[in-house]
């Protein structure tokens, strides 16, 4: 059973406490702080650098190496696959 839930929006831990959300393409802490930035397959922290980019079903950093699968993600977080639920695990679970 995953530790964490996300519905698309808001990601929380299973205990029900809020860690993060998505405000349109912003990713931003339980309150209300910008950490990152989603461009397209790109995920950029708050200071516009770019941190990790989603090439298919492989994560990986700002230098290219693999740090994760979608399927590794997914065991830790329920919720549907995609660049929006990797952001979310990336500043909140991840980091």
């Amino acid at each position: 059973m995953a530790e964490y839930l996300f519905d698309g929006r808001v990601l929380k831990r299973r205990s029900g406490q809020r860690e993060g959300e998505l405000d349109g393409n912003i990713v931003r802490a339980w309150n209300r702080e910008q950490v990152g930035v989603i461009e397209g397959t790109t995920i950029k922290d708050a200071q516009g650098r770019k941190v990790l980019d989603v090439d298919g079903k492989k994560i990986k950093d700002e230098t290219g190496k693999k740090i994760a699968t979608i399927e590794d993600v997914r065991k830790v977080v329920e919720g549907e696959a995609g660049v929006p639920l990797v952001a979310l695990w990336y500043f909140f679970v991840w980091k």
